[in-house]
């Protein structure tokens, strides 16, 4: 194939969607909604470069995604926009908020990574609101406040191994300082780190999702309840998250 290789990749809750969104707004860059989510999570062996074929990467009859056209537009993605500009493109490649860069490095050991990582309070509290939304069918109860750290935790281990490890392949992003930031100093640097150019498609987008960041993200309340404050501070290794974000562009 002629393409090269992009994942992005973070825990759940930790803006890889917001992150895509202004990635996939660069004429360069085209990369799916989880399309291969049931691989990444179940199947890796069946990870290849054919995957990232045209053809067959836009061909949903394989059932490797819950996150076809339809669904993947509920989170303003449009496929029909990404195969537009898919021949002219210089990285194809999908979504994860599972992080698995050393088996998919084993199977692609040229793809690049963009990871995002966010601080445990915030994800702590994303998880535990939508897992006691009764109405919220696609988040399962299980995955609380409390199931959140052990994955943060995990994540973040991994993150840090692939950027020490494969520095050429691997940059880290996080999530206050890359959304809040309005000058986009991270995002300039992951463009530089691809070899992408500043287009304004990405400065559009870019401004509109700061916008919704500081209009709708910074400064919400995210108070844990008491319980869950002492569950968090005991188990979270923010040591971990010190060494990860010092790694951060």
């Amino acid at each position: 194939m002629s393409h090269r290789l992009l994942f992005l990749a973070g825990l759940a809750r930790s803006g890889t969607t917001a992150l895509l969104h202004v990635m996939n707004a660069h004429p360069e860059v085209v990369i799916g909604m989880e399309r291969y989510k049931r691989v990444v999570s179940g199947g890796i062996d069946r990870l290849g470069p054919e995957l990232f074929e045209k053809e067959r990467f836009f061909d949903f009859t394989d059932g490797e995604t819950n996150q076809d056209p339809e669904e993947a537009a509920r989170w303003g993605v449009d496929y029909a926009t990404l195969e537009a500009k898919w021949d002219s493109a210089t990285y194809v490649g999908d979504k994860m908020t599972t992080v698995r860069f050393d088996r998919v490095h084993e199977r692609l050991p040229e793809a690049r990574f963009v990871f995002i990582v966010r601080d445990i309070d915030q994800v702590a509290s994303s998880w535990d609101r939508r897992a006691q939304d009764a109405g919220d069918t696609h988040w399962p109860e299980r995955s609380d406040a409390r199931a959140s750290v052990e994955r943060w935790n995990q994540s973040l281990k991994r993150i840090r191994r692939a950027v020490r490890q494969h520095p050429d392949l691997a940059t880290v992003v996080e999530y206050a300082r890359f959304f809040g930031d309005p000058d986009a100093g991270s995002l300039r640097a992951v463009l530089d780190a691809l070899g992408l150019a500043w287009e304004p498609q990405v400065a559009a987008e870019f401004d509109r999702v700061h916008r919704e960041y500081v209009g709708n993200v910074a400064g919400r309340d995210r108070a844990l309840s008491p319980e869950l404050r002492a569950f968090v501070d005991e188990l979270a290794d923010r040591r971990l998250w010190d060494a990860v974000t010092g790694l951060a562009v």
